[in-house]
């Protein structure tokens, strides 16, 4: 993927909440100096025009309001699920912010995506802080993945990263939760950001849900997870672990990797 100009996109649907989701768009553009894309679809050509000119008006008046920040917008025929990948490969994105409500046909399209997805609701200082970040890890390899992106919070918006261990029982697991510890104890000394251990009560199975419930006690900005790996028929039945946890997580901002996809990463040279 190309470094330039990288781009938060904002998934616009003009409705009320779509207000909260730009305006978590831009506190992230401007913590993390990259541009903010105000995105829509359109279904057929006879609304085009129409959604066309209210994703204009919106970015004229972002821009108007934070003259600092790279504004643009961008319209593609289709659903978000068609062109998740094309406005990752094409157009530079390399993160989506959407509204929380959205969060069933927000998880189709993470599925298919090269990059994270964050889920938002709320405009209260509370919900724009993203000061402490709960980062929940478990056997998965696929949960080291997630410290990567913890680190663009601790490093451009000073963020503390409090790290929940899995408790495992069993030697393989003891194993690899060592593993995934002491790689996310060595990236995080590399990459100098603020960061702290803790063990859970839960196993990896059980590890995001405590997650959840500690960064709401604790009053945290963001969650952030590694989705299912796999998908098994119990789990098209009774939801995916990613939706129960966006079911309740609130104003808690949620961001959530692909674990099933190459993850793109933001060209920190360009910062």
């Amino acid at each position: 993927m190309s470094s330039v100009e990288q781009k938060i996109i904002v998934v616009c649907d003009f409705t009320e909440r779509m207000n909260e989701v730009i305006v978590h768009g831009i506190k992230l553009a401007s913590f993390l100096r990259i541009e903010l894309c105000l995105f829509a679809t359109y279904p057929n050509k006879s609304e085009k025009a129409t959604l066309q000119e209210k994703l204009i008006d919106m970015t004229y008046y972002v821009k108007q309001q934070i003259d600092s920040l790279v504004v643009s917008s961008l319209i593609l025929k289709g659903s978000m699920l068609e062109n998740v990948n094309v406005v990752s490969d094409k157009y530079n994105a390399v993160l989506v912010v959407l509204h929380r409500q959205m969060h069933r046909f927000g998880l189709k399209a993470l599925r298919e995506s090269h990059i994270p997805f964050l889920f938002v609701e709320g405009i209260l200082p509370e919900n724009l802080d993203y000061k402490q970040v709960v980062l929940p890890l478990d056997i998965r390899k696929a949960s080291k993945e997630t410290a990567l992106w913890a680190s663009y919070f601790g490093k451009y918006n000073r963020a503390e990263i409090s790290v929940l261990l899995a408790s495992e029982k069993q030697p393989e697991e003891q194993k690899l939760m060592s593993k995934n510890t002491d790689f996310i104890k060595l990236f995080f000394k590399n990459t100098q950001v603020d960061y702290r251990l803790e063990s859970g009560r839960s196993s990896s199975w059980g590890i995001l849900s405590e997650g959840l419930e500690r960064a709401k006690t604790a009053q945290a900005g963001l969650l952030i997870f590694a989705g299912s790996t796999y998908v098994s028929l119990l789990d098209k039945l009774i939801g995916l672990p990613e939706q129960k946890i966006l079911k309740k997580a609130g104003t808690l901002p949620v961001l959530i990797i692909n674990p099933r996809r190459e993850l793109y990463v933001m060209c920190e040279s360009c910062h």
